[in-house]
């Protein structure tokens, strides 16, 4: 048998002979600035050697109705083991969004990024809008989402079509030409009824998938990240959602077993990360938002090797693929100072003022207990 190494450059050799053009990764493809993605996991790491990374990502509008939501299940004093903040990833479109709200959740450690001006219908538009009219929907939003809300312009880096819509080497083109960090509008459907497993990958070399809606970019766009949309396993059914909206769960039993058994096929299996995508109004009905609370309390709760991080923090660590044993030195997921504080003790405050006024009395004493003492040796 060959090794890994001689297959590799035979299969070099193949494609050379043949014309094609293949990403074959640590030979015409090396990180950090391009990675193949597939099944091989990024630094050739064990599945043990992984740290297991859950993106959580919401579309639409930020606004009231959902900002409490996004509160009590992202910045109610949740951490990850490493003891930096857990995060998400909010496509923000214009229609409907309070700006003040996205800097709120930004300036806690949320990631921002891009879905659309108008989020317009029908669903064709994506498909069929010229390159003008695309790039505004890009470029203003981007623009707005920056001049309402005050977070640097380079700091938003992600883009996701309306409906995962793509319009094929117009959107690319213009994502590379704006230096967008990356895209999550392809998708992967799952195989069998499971869930495909693989890992994000950069356009050197095209969209190598299948394309499962058209039309896919077919040109190249180095260093350009797709971290598509990964289709869940839904249990005990045929076929998968892509969007936790398009699974119904009738209780929070079944809401519960939809997260569950996609964190244990994941974590017990490749630790590819694991994407739950969704709008917030799936979280209106109660029994998902308490599923999905319970879920975070017990991944928090009973897993020191499971990190709940953004998009931008998951391409820092396939771009840096950093074991397990050393995550806590990983700089690409250390805090910002401006979280140092966010933990406070727990203080029961029925008591603070009891607490408070005791000290204060304590003080208060001090004087007038020197004072004795120094009668008493004047006396003596």
């Amino acid at each position: 048998m060959f090794s890994p190494d001689i297959l590799q450059y035979i299969l070099l050799i193949c494609v050379l002979m043949v014309g094609a053009e293949i990403c074959l990764q640590d030979s015409n493809c090396r990180l950090p600035n391009c990675y193949c993605g597939g099944r091989d996991t990024p630094g050739n790491l064990l599945p043990s050697e992984i740290p297991q990374i859950i993106v959580f990502s919401f579309d639409d509008a930020v606004n009231s109705e959902n900002y409490q939501m996004y509160e009590k299940l992202f910045l109610n004093n949740r951490f990850n083991p490493n003891g930096c903040p857990i995060s998400m990833t909010m496509f923000v479109s214009h229609n409907y969004t309070e700006y003040n709200l996205v800097r709120d959740l930004y300036s806690k450690g949320m990631e921002v990024a891009v879905h659309s001006v108008t989020h317009r219908t029908p669903t064709d538009f994506w498909k069929e809008a010229s390159t003008e009219q695309l790039r505004y929907e890009i470029v203003q939003q981007r623009k707005n989402l920056a001049q309402k809300t005050g977070i640097p312009i380079q700091n938003i880096t992600g883009w996701r079509s309306p409906f995962l819509q793509s319009a094929g080497d117009k959107l690319y083109s213009i994502l590379q030409e704006e230096n967008f960090q990356y895209d999550s509008t392809m998708t992967v459907a799952t195989e069998n009824g499971f869930s495909s497993k693989f890992w994000p990958n950069t356009l050197d070399f095209g969209w190598q998938l299948d394309c499962n809606v058209r039309p896919c970019p077919k040109g190249s766009y180095s260093g350009l990240w797709e971290v598509p949309v990964m289709m869940l396993e839904k249990p005990f059914a045929p076929i998968g959602c892509l969007y936790l909206d398009s699974c119904r769960p009738e209780n929070k039993e079944e809401a519960f077993q939809l997260f569950w058994v996609n964190f244990h096929s994941f974590y017990k299996g490749s630790r590819a990360p694991l994407f739950y995508t969704m709008h917030s109004s799936w979280l209106r009905e109660k029994h998902n938002y308490d599923a999905m609370n319970y879920f975070l309390l017990t991944i928090l709760h009973y897993y020191s090797d499971v990190f709940i991080i953004s998009y931008q923090q998951l391409i820092e660590w396939m771009q840096n693929p950093t074991k397990l044993v050393d995550i806590n030195n990983f700089k690409g997921w250390h805090c910002p100072k401006r979280y140092l504080n966010f933990v406070q003790p727990f203080v029961d405050t029925n008591n603070v003022n009891n607490v408070n006024n005791s000290a204060a009395n304590d003080f208060m004493r001090i004087p007038f207990l020197l004072s004795l003492l120094l009668i008493v040796l004047i006396t003596l």
